[in-house]
């Protein structure tokens, strides 16, 4: 098998509803998500000098034994019984616990390459079931076109948001919200949590279109103990932004603006206060 190396881009949560909670704990989601070129990571990926799957990180944070790209091969070598030595370096450009889908986005890239290299490649439905099994992102990356999601994240359709010549401004700031605990402080704050409605206004949501709004359920739970995220939403409305929303369970952000000057400033700003910013124009 050849050396190559892999790209990894990230996404984001346009909007992140959470609709009922399962008996398992897991929360089902009404979700429209986008991918976006950057930022990125990189799968450099070799043939192995032992049998299975030798990870190395640029990031220490990162668990070498247990992983979405351990996970992700492990389970496919089980529905196909293809199981190349492989040595992969893994540079991370994606931030940990920034709600930008890293993790989920490096395992379907794996998935993505073993398909292509096995001798006899798995159907679209069962390599989307074992990539269900990585992680609920991982599926949506496998489509990787804007999509709304539901279920706990495995039920993807299309959708085109209705976003074209807006200007998609991403922050992420030094500050990791771990997944896990997000969903714990949203339980907390909802005992008794009912089916929320995707459609309903807020006083904080600006709509874009008749149809969407940016909304994250999520942003009730964490913002109190980041008071900073809240800071960075306020600051992208000052600086004009027709929406702002935390993606995912954060600690990312976004702003949407209508023109391309307005965005510059924005991004501008961002980076004089020391915040990673990127800035992407939209096209769906």
């Amino acid at each position: 098998m050849p050396s190559i190396t892999l790209r990894a881009d990230c996404k984001v949560n346009l909007s992140l509803r959470i609709t009922g909670v399962l008996p398992n704990g897991y929360h089902t989601l009404d979700s429209v998500m986008l991918p976006l070129p950057e930022p990125y990571d990189l799968l450099h990926i070799a043939p192995g000098a032992e049998p299975g799957l030798m990870l190395a990180c640029s990031s220490p944070a990162i668990d070498l034994r247990d992983n979405t790209l351990t996970r992700a091969y492990r389970l496919y070598v089980e529905a196909s019984s293809f199981a190349p030595p492989l040595a992969i370096t893994l540079e991370k450009g994606i931030p940990s616990g920034a709600g930008l889908g890293g993790g989920s986005s490096d395992a379907a890239a794996l998935l993505r390459y073993l398909n292509d290299m096995a001798p006899q490649a798995l159907d679209a439905a069962t390599l989307s079931s074992v990539a269900t099994r990585v992680g609920a992102d991982v599926p949506f990356f496998l489509k990787a076109c804007p999509c709304r999601a539901q279920g706990i994240g495995d039920v993807l359709e299309p959708y085109m948001p209705g976003l074209t010549g807006f200007w998609l401004v991403l922050v992420c700031p030094e500050v990791q919200v771990a997944t896990p605990w997000a969903y714990a402080a949203w339980d907390r704050l909802h005992p008794l949590s009912s089916p929320c409605d995707l459609t309903r206004q807020s006083s904080d949501a600006k709509s874009l279109n008749s149809s969407f709004y940016c909304l994250n359920d999520l942003e009730k739970a964490v913002f109190p103990a980041y008071p900073e995220l809240a800071r960075i939403k306020c600051d992208f409305f000052r600086q004009g932004a027709a929406a702002a929303v935390m993606s995912g369970s954060g600690a990312s952000l976004l702003g949407l603006f209508r023109d391309q000057q307005t965005a510059s400033n924005a991004v501008a700003f961002f980076q004089a206060v020391g915040m990673r910013t990127y800035w992407h124009e939209l096209t769906c």
